[in-house]
């Protein structure tokens, strides 16, 4: 019967009903939008980096990451793949040889990353191909050609089908030496990748170097990102400890991850305030509600209805606008979020120059996790119905001839 009363009462006055819905909605839309750009943004930081390079997770050679040398390669092993690839958590997996090289043109030298590749596999995982801004991409592992960063590009200033000299030192000591014909330009997100990079089929790094048939390591892209430490563990069950080693890229790069908590802590704190102001607007709302209905307690009371069924209704008329309005916040940002998905906020101007700047891709993304949806309007409710006790308070302190006469 409570019920039934509650839901007949929020719709005696539709338009205050409306109005109160209207702020959580409000309330509920503002807290999934900004919390899905925060985490759109992180995600999108740490795919253009460890897709890149490093991967998810990396399997290499126990102590390799200590010393990163050529010289602690292992030989690619088909057994390694096919065990991975066994575990349902593991999406793809991409074999690459890693080293340094000094990189020259004409009168231009500097210090570069050289990845060996396979061509297929980063398409796959990457969309590396998608990223060419000029010429192509390579076709083939053995190809004898490279993809250079379009940042390290204009340092050296070549473009494609200028001839790229990479000097270094391969496997056990020997010389690395060979030039390549620039097949095209890529532009990463991870500006300090992009202005460093040179990308190279596989079997060529590996000839150059001295290195066939030997890997750096296997980087491992999962199904989902949210338990790396589970996929971790499951991993090191199944290969040898003693050959190699399963690293997060949390463990590897360090330093992004101690900036990403850094900067979570300043959107914590502004999320805080947000949390803070709509908690005010959905307080100004219910007094409203409180004030405006102030004469028709008063006659309920003096009629004979108890006051503590009557703050029940209060409460119950409270939670079912705030349902209302949280619903419709839901529909509401599932449309905001997929539309910015699809079409993402690219910055321009001086806005774009401090992002890359800090080394960041000057595009805003916005995070589609469920996750979001869910805890934000939990959050909203819970404060709209822990507001929702004020008015039952108010009730029981009310004097029915005051509110009568007011």
């Amino acid at each position: 019967m409570l019920l039934k009363l509650a839901w007949l009462n929020i719709w005696r006055n539709k338009r205050r009903t409306i109005i109160t819905a209207t702020s959580v909605f409000f309330a509920v839309l503002l807290a999934i939008t900004f919390r899905s750009l925060t985490d759109g943004i992180y995600d999108n930081m740490i795919h253009n980096v460890v897709s890149y390079s490093t991967g998810y997770l990396q399997i290499q050679q126990t102590g390799y990451w200590d010393e990163q040398s050529i010289d602690n390669t292992f030989e690619e092993d088909e057994n390694l793949y096919q065990e991975l690839l066994k575990n349902p958590n593991v999406e793809n997996i991409i074999p690459r040889l890693q080293s340094f090289a000094l990189a020259s043109y004409t009168d231009k030298t500097k210090g570069v990353l050289v990845l060996g590749i396979d061509p297929d596999k980063e398409k796959g995982v990457n969309n590396l191909h998608e990223k060419i801004t000029e010429g192509e991409f390579i076709e083939a592992p053995n190809e004898n050609a490279v993809v250079l960063g379009e940042g390290l590009a204009s340092k050296l200033k070549l473009g494609v089908n200028d001839t790229l000299v990479l000097l270094g030192q391969g496997y056990h000591a020997s010389s690395a030496a060979a030039k390549y014909r620039v097949k095209g330009l890529v532009k990463l997100g991870a500006i300090d990748l992009n202005n460093s990079v040179v990308y190279i089929p596989l079997k060529q790094a590996q000839y150059m170097y001295g290195a066939e048939d030997r890997l750096s390591s296997v980087s491992i892209m999962p199904n989902k990102t949210t338990d790396l430490q589970g996929l971790k563990r499951s991993i090191q069950e199944t290969i040898d400890p003693e050959k190699y080693e399963v690293m997060t890229w949390k463990e590897m790069l360090s330093e992004l991850d101690q900036f990403i908590e850094a900067d979570k802590t300043g959107h914590f704190i502004i999320i805080a305030v947000l949390y803070i102001i709509i908690s005010f607007g959905l307080f100004g709302t219910l007094l409203m509600m409180l004030f405006e209905r102030k004469h028709e307690l008063g006659i309920l009371i003096a009629i004979g209805m108890k006051k503590h069924l009557l703050a029940i209704i209060l409460l119950l008329e409270s939670v079912m606008i705030s349902l209302i309005g949280c619903f419709a916040g839901i529909i509401g940002g599932i449309l905001v979020v997929k539309w910015f998905t699809i079409y993402p906020i690219r910055l321009t101007g001086e806005i774009e120059q401090v992002y890359e700047d800090y080394g960041i891709e000057s595009i805003l993304y916005f995070s589609s996790e469920e996750k979001i949806f869910i805890v934000q309007t939990l959050i909203v409710l819970v404060l709209s119905i822990l507001l929702a006790f004020y008015p039952g308070y108010k009730v029981m302190r009310l004097k029915p001839v005051e509110a009568i006469n007011s």
